[in-house]
């Protein structure tokens, strides 16, 4: 099995299948019933957010490892002013940052095949953590929003309106 293969492995469908059953679409698109439902799928959305941080702790554990710890390239994790955390390339000594510092890694002529195709499948692995890591913190905060604003919405049903001009007899 080569380097590229063991990496693809350790992000194939068998890992995600633990997840399948809370990730189900099924579970978004469906009638709320109030805020109860929103704040149980915000709670499935954030225990899957941390599941894939698992995945990229085990991405940074495999880049802190020769052959990746010998070139001139780390992948760290990038904290957003939005509370979510992404994997980003650096340079060594941390000058540049980016998807720049991949390429330049995956320029060198010296790099060997084998290693190029890891880097490969590794940059693969991070773009689609990064993905679902986005997609689950956009979702979430949403979740918790729309919660917010259907308590407002019962809170209003509760209150005693008075009647307006138009509605007068």
């Amino acid at each position: 099995m080569t380097l590229a293969e063991a990496i693809a492995r350790r992000f194939s469908a068998d890992t995600y299948r633990q997840f399948e059953q809370a990730a189900s679409l099924k579970g978004l698109l469906k009638p709320f019933k109030g805020k109860g439902d929103l704040v149980q799928l915000a709670d499935t959305l954030l225990r899957l957010r941390s599941d894939v941080a698992g995945l990229m702790g085990a991405m940074l554990a495999i880049v802190a490892q020769p052959p990746f710890s010998l070139l001139d390239l780390r992948l760290v994790i990038q904290h957003s002013v939005a509370g979510t955390d992404f994997l980003r390339w650096r340079s060594r000594d941390f000058s540049c940052m980016g998807v720049g510092v991949w390429q330049q890694a995956m320029a060198q002529p010296q790099l060997g095949q084998t290693v190029r195709e890891a880097l490969h499948q590794l940059e693969v692995n991070r773009v689609v953590l990064n993905l679902q890591m986005s997609g689950l913190h956009s979702l979430y905060r949403q979740a918790l929003a729309s919660a917010d604003k259907l308590e407002t919405a019962d809170a209003q049903r509760m209150t005693p309106q008075s009647p307006t001009e138009e509605q007068q007899p």
